[in-house]
């Protein structure tokens, strides 16, 4: 009687750990997706400005509203077309604004500038 008792204990915590273990992910999963709905959202602008050329690899000054600004830019097609780009070169692009650090990233690079 003694060992059917002992075996019946055994089930009974081992199908206590068992449910305690699912429960304990569903709550995990619920956290995780909390955190990733606090997460701020980056925010992308299409800006207009005169190329004046790269700095390095992948990153290029770009005069906007006056002001030389540095943009970021890993996108290879971004990179094709500013290696070949001349200096003065009007340009349309789309930048990516990190809310966190306000990284400025090119994002796209338009065929040619907007008019107006």
């Amino acid at each position: 009687m003694k060992k059917y008792m002992s075996i019946l204990l055994v089930l009974l915590l081992s199908c206590g750990l068992v449910l305690g273990g699912c429960a304990g992910s569903d709550t995990q999963q619920e956290e995780q997706s909390q955190q990733q709905e606090e997460l701020p959202q980056a925010e992308v602008l299409t800006l207009n400005g005169e190329f004046q050329g790269m700095a390095d690899g992948h990153s290029a000054e770009v005069i906007v509203d006056g002001e030389p600004q540095m943009y970021q830019f890993f996108d290879e097609v971004v990179t094709s077309a500013f290696e070949t780009m001349e200096s003065g070169t009007q340009i349309q692009f789309d930048v990516e604004v990190d809310a966190e650090t306000e990284m400025q990233t090119i994002v796209k690079l338009y065929d040619a500038p907007a008019q107006g």
